[in-house]
C-alpha cells in the first residue's frame, strides 16, 4: 500500500501539461487506434500473423507519411540552414601585402571600400548617389536631390492640429518650423547615405551600368541587394555584438555600425532571365549537380558617429564616422540538413516494410508447400 501512494503522490506532483500531457494524448491515441486493428486482425487470423499483418501496416503508413515530410519539407525536421561567419576583415580587402591584418584570398577581388569622390575612378568604391545624380532618370534625380519640405510641413501640422490643446506634443509655429527642419535633415542625411546595395534593389539597372563601364570592378563577386543579403546582413551584425570589437559594449557612443554593401559569390547559378528555355535549363542543370558549390556573402559595416537621442524623438539616422575602417564579414551558407531525418525515417522505414512482407511472402510460400504436400499424400 505504501508503494501504491508513493506512486500516486509522484504521478500526483507531475504537471501534465505541455511536452507530458502531448506525449500521454500520442501514446493512448495509438494504443487505442493501432491496438484496435491489430486486436480485430488477431482475432480472425491468429496472434503471430495478426501481429504481421498490423506491423506491415504501421511501416507502410510510416514509410509515405515519412516521404510526404521530405517531399513538403515539414514533420520531423532538422537543422535549418544558416549563415556562419568565417572570417573578419578591417580595412581595405583588396590589399593582399597587409602582415599585420592579412585578408582571406578569397577577399581579394572585392574593391575598396572607401567612396570616390567622383565617378571613374577603380581604386575605391563610386557613391550611389552620385550614379543616380549621373546616370539617373528626372524621377529618381528629384527624388534624392529635392525633399518636398511643404509636403513635411502639412503632414506635421495636420497631426498637430488633431491634438488637444493640452497636449505635451502639440508644437507652437516655431516649433513646427523646427521639426519641419528636423525631418528635412534627416532624410537628407538618408538619401547621402544611399549604399549600392540598397540602389540595386530599387534601380539595379543603374548599379549595371556602373559595371559594364568599369567603374565597379567586382572580379568574381556579385553585388547582392540588401533585401537578398537580409539573413547575411542579421548573422553578420549578431557576431559583431558579440566579437570583441566593442560593438556590445555598455558605452552606448561605440556599440552602433552601420551596414554598408553586400557581395555574394558561389552557390548554384541563377536564372539569367524568365524565358521558359532559360528557366527549364536553369532547372535540370542545377537539379543535376551532385553537391552544392559553396556560397559565400561578404557583409561590410562601418562604425557610426554617436548622437545624443532627443527625449520625446526618434534616434536620428546614424552616420558613418569616416574616421573608422571598414569591417568586412565573410560569411558561407551552411545548408544544413532540414530535409534528413525525415528521409533516414523513409528509408529506414522502407526497409522494415520490405522485411515484413519477405516475411509475410515467406510464410504463404511455407503454407502453400505444406498444402501441397498434404494434398498429395
Amino acid at each position: 500500500m505504501g508503494s501504491v501512494l508513493a506512486a500516486v503522490n509522484t504521478l500526483a506532483a507531475i504537471s501534465f501539461d505541455n511536452e507530458i500531457r502531448g506525449l500521454l494524448t500520442v501514446l493512448l491515441g495509438s494504443a487505442i487506434l493501432m491496438g484496435s486493428v491489430w486486436l480485430i486482425i488477431s482475432t480472425n487470423t491468429g496472434f503471430r500473423l495478426g501481429s504481421l499483418i498490423a506491423i506491415s501496416a504501421i511501416f507502410g503508413w510510416t514509410v509515405m507519411m515519412a516521404f510526404i515530410w521530405s517531399l513538403y519539407g515539414i514533420g520531423l525536421q532538422g537543422a535549418r540552414p544558416t549563415w556562419e561567419v568565417q572570417a573578419i576583415h578591417i580595412g581595405n580587402p583588396s590589399v593582399t601585402d597587409n602582415e599585420a591584418n592579412p585578408p582571406p584570398e578569397i577577399l581579394d577581388d572585392l574593391p575598396n571600400p572607401i567612396t570616390c569622390a567622383t565617378l571613374g575612378d577603380q581604386d575605391c568604391l563610386p557613391k550611389a548617389i552620385q550614379v543616380v545624380r549621373v546616370m539617373g532618370s528626372s524621377a529618381q534625380k528629384a527624388e534624392l536631390d529635392s525633399i518636398d519640405a511643404g509636403a513635411i510641413r502639412a503632414e506635421i501640422t495636420a497631426f498637430n492640429d488633431a491634438l488637444a490643446a493640452d497636449d505635451p506634443r502639440k508644437l507652437s509655429g516655431e516649433a513646427i518650423e523646427d521639426e519641419v527642419q528636423r525631418l528635412a535633415n534627416e532624410q537628407r542625411i538618408r538619401n547621402e547615405g544611399l549604399t549600392l546595395s540598397e540602389l540595386k534593389g530599387v534601380a539595379p539597372e543603374l548599379t549595371d551600368e556602373v559595371e559594364r563601364r568599369g567603374w565597379l570592378e567586382l572580379g568574381d563577386w556579385n553585388l547582392e541587394t540588401t533585401q537578398a543579403a537580409g539573413e547575411a546582413i542579421t548573422a553578420a551584425s549578431d557576431y559583431l555584438g558579440n566579437a570583441n570589437l566593442g560593438f556590445g559594449a555598455t558605452d552606448e557612443q561605440s556599440n552602433t555600425f552601420v551596414v554598408l554593401d553586400a557581395f555574394q559569390q558561389g552557390g548554384k547559378p541563377e536564372r539569367l532571365n524568365n524565358g521558359v528555355w532559360e528557366r527549364v535549363s536553369n532547372k535540370v542543370i542545377t537539379s543535376a549537380m551532385p553537391r552544392h558549390p559553396a556560397n559565400y556573402t561578404v557583409v561590410q559595416v562601418q562604425r557610426s558617429t554617436y548622437e545624443a537621442p532627443v527625449a520625446g524623438q526618434a534616434p536620428p539616422p546614424a552616420q558613418v564616422d569616416p574616421n573608422e575602417p571598414v569591417i568586412s564579414v565573410l560569411l558561407e551558407r551552411n545548408l544544413g540538413r532540414f530535409r534528413l531525418p525525415s528521409i533516414l525515417v523513409t528509408i529506414g522505414s522502407g526497409l522494415l516494410f520490405l522485411a515484413s512482407l519477405l516475411m509475410l511472402h515467406t510464410r504463404d510460400l511455407e503454407v502453400r508447400r505444406r498444402l501441397e504436400g498434404e494434398g498429395s499424400g
